[in-house]
């Protein structure tokens, strides 16, 4: 009998091991306690309208509560990702563009997601090899502008020099906007450590106003205060995705070659709930929540399999991107020298 007790006991203690954890996950009322992912991102998530889109349907299917930490834009995101009094205290990071992370080093904060299909992710959006930073939205740098001002224009940069246009550009600023940070290191690709500062002296005239927001800077360019931005190549095809009559808009992608700018989503490596951030990023790439991209962001989609808007299908691409030009060792050694030129430059002209 003594064995057939012991099979007993043993199936007993296993029964009660199962309701206590199944206990566990109920609240007083019967109810199971939703867990919690918390976010760092960019305010843009929440203006953008895109935490909307994406937040309660995962929180809904997950039984999750998802809670963000705002901050005000990329330079303050860096920031408390580097903190070291953050670490452990969130479990994902979005908003994270590639010319912030690779002057930050920010990857070395994130780990690789499991059962992520990133075979479904376009190839030219990976910027970090290891996937650390995982890419959802990507576009190219060129030159927006107002057509009902400007029938033909500038074609390069050389021809962006020209004194026709006169304090008609806006810019933004590579301190605290991935934008402006991504301009910095375009003229940096193109014309390397020395010609940039020429580039940048010779188009100081033409430059209206340096903005520390894209999405700022754009309002300046559709108020007509401005008829040209060094932005985003969607911007016009997300605009007339918006409202199809709003045709003011075109972009000349200079020949010399563009810049790709993508932004990037990450797990965060000492986050204690990872199988549910899993999931969230999961559902960010998904196609349905990859649309939003489009609507909310004015970018192309990482996720290659989502489908493209009329306006978006005919963007013309840059012939080539010239980001590889730029080593991230150089990077790394020059970055403060490059940012005290443009404080000596511009000053703090920033609207």
């Amino acid at each position: 009998m003594r064995p057939l007790c012991m099979i007993c006991l043993f199936l007993a203690l296993i029964m009660f091991s199962a309701c206590g954890k199944k206990d566990a996950a109920l609240d007083t009322n019967g109810q199971k306690h939703k867990r919690k992912l918390i976010i760092y991102c960019t305010d843009v998530f929440r203006k953008s309208g895109l935490e909307a889109t994406i937040v309660p349907e995962f929180s809904k299917k997950n039984a999750c509560e998802v809670e963000l930490v705002l901050f005000r834009n990329a330079a303050e995101l860096s920031n408390a990702i580097k903190s070291p009094d953050n670490t452990g205290k969130y479990d994902i990071a979005i908003g994270m563009d590639n010319s912030f992370a690779l002057s930050e080093s920010l990857a070395a904060y994130f780990v690789r997601p499991d059962d992520i299909d990133f075979d479904q992710l376009s190839k030219e959006c990976i910027f970090d090899a290891d996937l650390r930073l995982v890419p959802y939205a990507y576009s190219s740098l060129c030159m927006v502008y107002n057509k009902k001002n400007i029938s033909v224009p500038p074609q390069s940069f050389g021809e962006l020099q020209d004194a026709k246009y006169l304090s008609q550009m806006a810019i933004c600023d590579p301190h605290e906007s991935g934008v402006g940070r991504a301009s910095l290191f375009w003229s940096l690709a193109l014309f390397g450590p020395d010609g940039y500062e020429h580039l940048w002296k010779s188009l100081r005239k033409n430059i209206y106003k340096t903005y520390s927001d894209r999405n700022e800077a754009l309002e300046a360019l559709k108020r007509g205060e401005c008829n040209l931005l060094m932005s985003l190549n969607t911007i016009p095809a997300y605009l007339q995705e918006l409202d199809p009559a709003n045709k003011d808009f075109g972009i000349s992608m200079l020949k010399e070659g563009s810049y790709q700018y993508i932004e990037s989503i990450g797990l965060h490596r000492e986050s204690s709930n990872h199988d549910m951030a899993d999931k969230f990023i999961r559902h960010f790439l998904s196609p349905g929540a990859q649309k939003m991209i489009i609507y909310k962001l004015g970018m192309i989609p990482a996720n290659r399999k989502t489908m493209l808007p009329m306006h978006f299908s005919t963007i013309p691409f840059a012939s080539y991107a010239v980001n590889a030009k730029l080593s991230t060792s150089l990077i790394a050694e020059q970055l403060k020298l490059w940012l005290d030129f443009w404080d000596r430059l511009f000053g703090f002209q920033i609207s």
